[in-house]
C-alpha cells in the first residue's frame, strides 16, 4: 500500500464512485481505477461490490476505511508539523467538549484562534462523555475535553477540576427552596437525562448512582437543546453542575438545589492520543484550553469544588485553588 492508492480507496469510498471521485479530485477516472485496482491486488476480498448507483464498500472495504483515514490523516499531521518547526505555527484541530466546557471556554478559544492564530483551522465539536473514545479512535478528534470518560488504555487522561451536581428546574417543579435535596426525594421528581448507555453523558462519578438515574428516567434525549426545553417550559428539572444553565440561574428563570444522601460529583478530564504523537497546532490548543479553564475558575464563572491540575501544566491557577489542588492523577474522594 502506499499514499495514493490510500487517498484513491478514500476517495472513491466518500463519493460512492470513480467517475464521482475523479471529479471531486480533478483529475481521470483511470488514474483512480489504476490505483484501486493496485490496492485491491492486495487483498484476497473484495473491497468494493458493483451497484446501480456505483461501487459500495463491503465490510473488508469499511474496515479498510478506518485503517486508511487514520494512516492518511497521520501522515499530513507528520508532514504539517515538520513544515511548521521554523515557522508560525499550522494545522487542523479538532477538539471535542462536554456541553459545560464548549459553553465555558468554547467562544474565548475561538476569537484566540481566529486573532492570534491564523494559520489554525480549528473545528469544535460537541461530545458526550460514552463516545468520547470512540470518536478519539475513529481519528474524529485530537484532544476533548468531557466527563468521566470511559476508561481505555489507548487515551491518557488528565482529571482537570471536580464539580458539585446541583438539582437545577423551575421552582414549581423542585420547590421553593434552596434547601439540599436527597437522590431519593430527586428520583421522585421529574428529570430528564441526556440518552443512556454507551452514548450518554455521564451526569456523576458513581457509575452505580448513574444507572439507578438512567432506569428511572422517563424522559431521555438526544440533545442538550432538547433537555433545556424540557426545563425552561417547567416540565422536570435535570441534574447538572453551577455552570450549567447558568445565565437562567442568575436570572431567576431557573433555580437549584444542592444534592445530599449521596453528594453526587463529576469530574472534567483532558483526553489525549496516548500513542500518537501531538503536532505543534494540537500542542498549542491543548495548551490554551487548560489556561482558559484555569481563567473561568479564577473568575468565579465555572463553579468548581475542586482544581486536579495546575503549574505542572504550565498552566496559572488562583492560589487558594492551588494550594488546595492534589496531585494530578490522585484520588478523588
Amino acid at each position: 500500500m502506499d499514499t495514493r492508492q490510500l487517498q484513491a480507496f478514500i476517495a472513491i469510498y466518500e463519493s460512492g464512485g470513480i467517475s464521482r471521485a475523479a471529479e471531486q479530485a480533478r483529475t481521470a477516472p483511470s488514474v483512480l481505477s489504476h490505483h484501486l485496482a493496485n490496492l485491491q491486488a492486495q487483498f484476497s476480498n473484495p473491497l468494493f461490490v458493483r451497484h446501480p448507483r456505483g461501487l459500495l464498500p463491503t465490510e473488508y472495504g469499511k474496515r479498510l476505511y478506518l485503517h486508511a483515514t487514520q494512516i492518511v490523516q497521520a501522515m499530513e499531521r507528520a508532514h504539517e508539523d515538520l513544515e511548521n518547526m521554523a515557522g508560525d505555527v499550522r494545522g487542523r484541530v479538532v477538539i471535542g467538549m462536554a456541553y459545560t466546557a464548549l459553553t465555558s471556554v468554547g467562544r474565548h478559544l475561538m476569537r484566540i484562534v481566529l486573532q492570534q492564530h491564523p494559520g489554525i483551522t480549528l473545528v469544535l465539536t460537541e461530545t458526550l462523555s460514552g463516545s468520547t473514545v470512540n470518536q478519539m479512535m475513529d481519528a474524529q478528534v485530537d484532544l476533548a475535553l468531557a466527563y468521566n470518560p470511559a476508561q481505555d488504555s489507548r487515551i491518557h487522561a488528565t482529571a482537570l477540576l471536580e464539580e458539585r451536581m446541583l438539582c437545577i428546574g423551575k421552582k414549581q417543579v423542585i420547590g421553593n427552596t434552596t434547601k439540599p435535596i436527597t437522590v431519593k426525594a430527586l428520583l421522585d421528581l421529574p428529570f430528564v437525562l441526556l440518552r443512556r448507555g454507551t452514548l450518554g453523558r455521564s451526569v456523576m462519578d458513581d457509575q452505580n448512582l448513574q444507572k439507578q438515574f438512567e432506569s428511572q428516567a422517563r424522559l431521555q434525549a438526544d440533545s442538550v437543546q432538547a433537555v433545556n426545553l424540557f426545563v425552561l417550559e417547567g416540565h422536570g428539572c435535570v441534574i447538572g453542575s453551577q455552570s450549567y444553565l447558568r445565565d437562567q440561574l442568575a436570572s431567576g428563570e431557573v433555580s437549584c438545589r444542592p444534592i445530599i444522601k449521596p453528594i453526587m460529583r463529576r469530574t472534567l478530564f483532558l483526553c489525549e492520543h496516548r500513542d500518537k504523537p501531538a503536532s505543534r497546532a494540537v500542542e498549542l490548543v491543548r495548551t490554551l484550553a487548560l489556561q482558559l479553564v484555569a481563567d473561568e475558575v479564577r473568575a468565579g464563572t465555572w463553579d468548581c469544588e475542586r482544581i486536579l491540575f495546575g503549574s505542572d501544566h504550565g498552566i496559572t491557577l488562583p492560589a487558594a485553588a492551588a494550594q488546595d489542588a492534589p496531585p494530578v492523577g490522585a484520588p478523588v474522594p
